[in-house]
This record gives C-alpha cells, structure tokens and sequence, in this order.
C-alpha cells in the first residue's frame, strides 16, 4: 500500500512541477493540508502542546518552539514508519477507537 501511495505523491509532484492544470493541482493540495490541519486540532494537539488556533505559529515568537515541536514529533512519526517501528493499520485502529468515543 506503501509503495502505491508513494507512486501517487510521486505522480502528483511531476503533474505539479510540469505545470498541468496547475490550479486544480494547487487547490487540490491545499484541501488537504486544510485537512490536515482538521485532524491535528481533532486529534487533541492543539491544546496539548498549548498551539493557539488562529495565531500565526510562523510569525508569532511565542508559538515558534511549540510549532517546531509539532514538526519534530511529525519527523518522528516519519521515521517510525520508515523503520516499520509502527504500522498504519495500527493508528488506524486507533483513531477508529477514538471516534467511536466522541
């Protein structure tokens, strides 16, 4: 599933990077980091790490470290994934728990 994916993304950067319908590409994208976003503040991150919604995280001084925080955990995920330390199959579960709690 891994490699479909990554063949998926991998397709997606050369139809981005050649320009094809560039906008449908640009706002296809931005959906989902839109998205993205939605399952961070879902998840409970937001308040655990103390990010405030709306502030500016690149701008803000404050919100800096907290947001370099969130993307060393995010590097981390990364390489737990890399290394088959974890699986998707078992946050999938996860999140299936979690939801169902809700």
């Amino acid at each position: 599933m891994r490699d479909i994916l990554r063949l998926k993304q991998k397709v997606y950067r050369m139809n981005n990077k050649a320009g094809f319908a560039r906008n449908g590409f640009r706002k296809a994208r931005t959906r989902t980091l839109i998205q993205l976003g939605g399952l961070v503040e879902k998840s409970g991150l937001f308040e655990e790490i103390g990010l405030i919604p709306g502030s500016d995280i690149q701008k803000d001084s404050e919100m800096q470290p907290l947001a370099l925080s969130l993307l060393g955990a995010l590097i981390e995920i990364k390489q737990d994934l890399e290394s088959n330390r974890v699986s998707l199959e078992m946050w999938k579960l996860k999140a299936q728990e979690f939801l169902s709690k809700e």
